[in-house]
Parts: C-alpha cells; sequence; structure tokens
C-alpha cells in the first residue's frame, strides 16, 4: 500500500502511464479539477490502454491510500469497473452541461439512488466537494438542499442522506433545464 498526504502529488501531467491506482481511502483529483476519484475507483483504469500518457497533474485532497498495479495485472475482472467508471462520468458530463441547481442536485440524488440501490446513504465526500463536482458554489449547493428538505423530498444529517419522496425527487431531477 502506497500513502499520500493531502496536496501531494501523485502524477505529473505528460508522464507515462504504465500503472493503475486502486484508491482504497481518500480523494484524488487533478489540477484541473474536472475529475474526482474516490475510494474504490482506478487511477488511469480508462486511460492505461488508450492515452498512455497523464494529461494533467493528479493530487490528493486528503490522506489517500492506495494500491498500484501493473498494466499485466489488470484483468478481465476489471473492466466491470471501467464500465461502472465510464457511466459515473457520463452521469457526471449530463449534471454539468445543466444550468438548473435545484435539477443539477435532484439529479445527482437519483443517480446516488440508482446506484445505492437504497433510499438512505451517505455521502462519500464532503459538501465542498461535492459542489466542485457538480460545478455549483457551496452556497447555491446548500440552498438547493434546503429547498429539497423543505419540500420534504430528502432529509439530511450531516452526510446521511433519506429520500423521503422518490418519485417528488425523480420530478425535480428531470425538469426542463429553466436557467
Amino acid at each position: 500500500m502506497k500513502t499520500y498526504l493531502r496536496n501531494e502529488i501523485i502524477y505529473n501531467k505528460n508522464a507515462h502511464i504504465n500503472q493503475v491506482f486502486k484508491i482504497v481511502k481518500g480523494h484524488i483529483t487533478n489540477a484541473s479539477k474536472t475529475m474526482l476519484y474516490k475510494p474504490k475507483d482506478y487511477l488511469f483504469l480508462d486511460q492505461i490502454f488508450y492515452n498512455a500518457i497523464s494529461t494533467d497533474d493528479y493530487y490528493a485532497l486528503d490522506l489517500v491510500v492506495g494500491e498500484w498495479m501493473n498494466k499485466d495485472e489488470i484483468t478481465m475482472d476489471h473492466f466491470p469497473i471501467l464500465s461502472k467508471m465510464y457511466q459515473e462520468k457520463k452521469n457526471q458530463t449530463e449534471l454539468l452541461l445543466l444550468k438548473d441547481p435545484i435539477t443539477k442536485i435532484s439529479r445527482y440524488l437519483y443517480f446516488e439512488f440508482i446506484n445505492n440501490q437504497s433510499t438512505s446513504y451517505y455521502l462519500t465526500m464532503s459538501l465542498k466537494d461535492l459542489s466542485f463536482y457538480l460545478n455549483l458554489s457551496l452556497k447555491l449547493l446548500s440552498e438547493s438542499l434546503k429547498f429539497l428538505e423543505s419540500r420534504e423530498v430528502i432529509a439530511k444529517h450531516n452526510k446521511l442522506f433519506n429520500i423521503l419522496q422518490i418519485k417528488k425527487l425523480e420530478e425535480y431531477a428531470y425538469l426542463p433545464d429553466l436557467i
């Protein structure tokens, strides 16, 4: 296991990618802040086969613990993980294209409901990281969450989210983008 401290560079821009990093604990982002990797994600699994040059600097957002794997250690068991990573990237891209903050956070929560198959789950990142992930200011994110709480669509207790009305959440998630 390899450990990286907060703000420590994990991989430099333009470096050759010949290994994949499996994150056990912590969060990693790139310098341009367009990616967020969390526990159980694989850093570079999506790049090692077709684009073996790092396109950005990658650094630890908090204490990161993980394991480096050589390219030849990647097996067919990793392809479902790769598929899930592509789906999550597709979801994030879809969220980033939305302008209305309530629609954006509602759709994010709805995606989490689908991924977890549960109406109750813990947020794996801080609200600040979530605002970064959704490209929303922390103020807009907080206001949107309070709106959903006031409508009794969700209940939030620190990092624990409970979806109280799935149908209502889905309605907010797929409203036409108003802004």
